[in-house]
């Protein structure tokens, strides 16, 4: 049987919740998962139908669910953001193209180097790449013409 109010619910199952932490052994950002068990603990009490069984099995098999996807996505969000310049030059391939890439992307800012990266060897689109770094669509895009504008010039002069 479902509790009455979520908060009866959360003071029922608030150990289950870490329980749970503790089984998929979450101690970092150990205050964001406990959050992100209380969301799934509310989206079973919202859902619970009692005719497809008893909640607390049904609230378990939700908080863990909800947690895993989240470690899943944070996993997944780790793997990308450790590729990092040095790797991404390796993989152009040829010594000599490397440095020559090198060469110009030094004299770029940290956010042109970033969007032409995530552009041209992330495969990232422009609307993702002003996404993370917190931005319109717009201004992400005017970096990137900046930075192909200076990289163009300096290629000009040699």
């Amino acid at each position: 049987m479902k509790p009455v109010t979520f908060t009866e619910a959360v003071a029922l199952y608030e150990k289950m919740i870490k329980n749970q932490m503790k089984k998929l052994c979450i101690y970092r950002d150990y205050e964001e998962y406990y959050q992100c068990g209380l969301i799934a603990l509310w989206r079973a009490y919202d859902k619970y139908d009692e005719e497809k069984g008893r909640f607390p099995a049904y609230a378990l098999v939700t908080v863990r669910g909800y947690l895993l996807e989240r470690l899943k996505k944070e996993r997944r969000f780790q793997d990308r953001e450790t590729c990092t310049e040095q790797n991404i030059l390796e993989n152009i391939g040829g010594e000599e193209r490397q440095t020559e890439v090198f060469e110009y992307m030094s004299m770029l800012g940290a956010k042109e180097r970033f969007v032409l990266m995530e552009h041209f060897y992330g495969g990232k689109k422009m609307h993702e790449i002003a996404t993370e770094l917190g931005m319109t669509y717009h201004q992400a895009r005017w970096i990137y013409r900046q930075a192909l504008k200076k990289m163009r010039a300096y290629a000009a002069k040699e």
